[in-house]
């Protein structure tokens, strides 16, 4: 496979579990010639997909035969791969869809004391030629904790074209509600919970696998414990093909984050014709706009369950005139739009290799440089992957 551009990924198609699958999916489905994916990770049975690379994290006979001109990196656990024996002086750009803190974090303390969570970050970023934000929430972040990144650091806009426009599903009675996610701490679901205790009569259904099966457990014992059970259903994980039929079950989506760097669900719900209720902290707002009456402080349960009440309780008229007004400021933000935006960033130039100026601020300690937990299965055995 020749690649002008290859975007590097460990989500794309059937392996998508957030945002940054969605993102990358809509990214391929609109790309153009010469651009190409690398879908890093372990190999599985799914017929391949065009213009994709599947290989093992540690497949460096077929990553070394990669022909392209610059590298697009989207997930931090890549950094063992800034190396000029791989990258051969070739620019690297970094799209930071999330800066992987922890929620809520601190400026003594951003990681929570995971070094090799800040190291292998902070790695990315100092070699990347150019970093991208798909928000300004997180692009205000990243700069907060990084004020010297700021010449480098672009927002580029996100887009979604996989659902038609559906029209406004509104029901009467307005009580199914959803949440379509992880099982994260940092997605609020256990504060959702707890919400629905003070919203009588309605119905919760939470479509998440066990991506952390502790917290899924406590989420499930709260459901338990509130005596919540014949009103939450917990649906489990729903794949990409049965996304819609989902959000259109509902009266309305909740997306309760304590931060959300975007918040793709959002864009779907709209597009899905399905209002979404959402937490204010991060890029979800930016999405529906500041006027938007369906906003929360996901911090605190009882804001949460007012704006569950609040939806319900609302005139059809004022919740329709909101939705069309949301829907209206999204309607430009297509996969199209951000496959263009991305490939004319990606080919202006300069495109200068990686710079070598000592950073000025920097979190992680000393140490060496070692794979995230998240790639600990991975085998440093070459295997041949399906390079043509």
């Amino acid at each position: 496979m020749r690649g002008t551009i290859l975007h590097f990924t460990t989500e794309l198609g059937r392996r998508t579990v957030g945002g940054v699958g969605t993102c990358l999916n809509e990214l391929r489905r609109a790309s153009g010639p010469g651009v190409g994916f690398v879908l890093l990770g372990e190999r599985d049975d799914d017929p391949p997909m065009p213009n994709v690379v599947q290989a093992g994290y540690y497949d460096m006979d077929v990553l070394n035969r990669l022909d392209f001109d610059a590298a697009v990196f989207h997930h931090y656990g890549l950094a063992y791969l800034v190396d000029d024996s791989f990258l051969r002086g070739r620019p690297l750009v970094y799209v930071v869809h999330s800066v992987p803190t922890t929620e809520p974090w601190s400026l003594l303390d951003p990681y929570g004391g995971h070094d090799d969570v800040a190291r292998a970050f902070e790695r990315l970023l100092d070699a990347a030629s150019r970093i991208v934000c798909l928000s300004r929430a997180e692009r205000g972040k990243l700069l907060t904790l990084y004020p010297d990144l700021h010449s480098k650091t672009f927002l580029l806009p996100a887009g979604f074209s996989a659902l038609e426009a559906m029209p406004l599903a509104l029901r009467p009675e307005r009580s199914v509600f959803g949440f379509l996610g992880r099982a994260d701490e940092r997605k609020g679901i256990r504060e959702l919970v707890r919400a629905f205790a003070d919203a009588p009569g309605a119905r919760l259904r939470i479509a998440c696998g066990d991506e952390d099966p502790d917290y899924a457990a406590a989420v499930r014992d709260d459901i338990a414990r509130l005596g919540l059970e014949g009103r939450i259903e917990w649906v489990g994980r729903v794949g990409e093909a049965d996304k819609l039929s989902f959000l259109r079950s509902l009266d309305a989506l909740v997306a309760p984050s304590r931060w959300e760097p975007f918040g793709y669900v959002a864009l779907e719900a709209l597009r899905a014709g399905v209002p979404p209720l959402v937490g204010r902290q991060g890029g979800l707002v930016e999405i529906v706009g500041s006027s938007y009456p369906y906003v929360f402080d996901p911090t605190r349960v009882e804001s949460i369950a007012g704006c569950i009440a609040a939806f319900r309780r609302d005139d059809a008229a004022d919740v329709r005139r909101a939705f069309a007004a949301a829907r209206r400021r999204t309607a430009s933000w297509t996969a199209e739009r951000m496959a263009a935006a991305f490939e004319a960033f990606l080919r202006e130039p300069p495109l200068a290799p990686p710079a070598s100026a000592a950073p000025a601020r920097r979190y992680a300690g000393n140490g060496e440089l070692r794979a995230p937990a998240a790639f600990a299965h991975a085998s440093a055995t070459p295997r041949r992957g399906p390079f043509r």
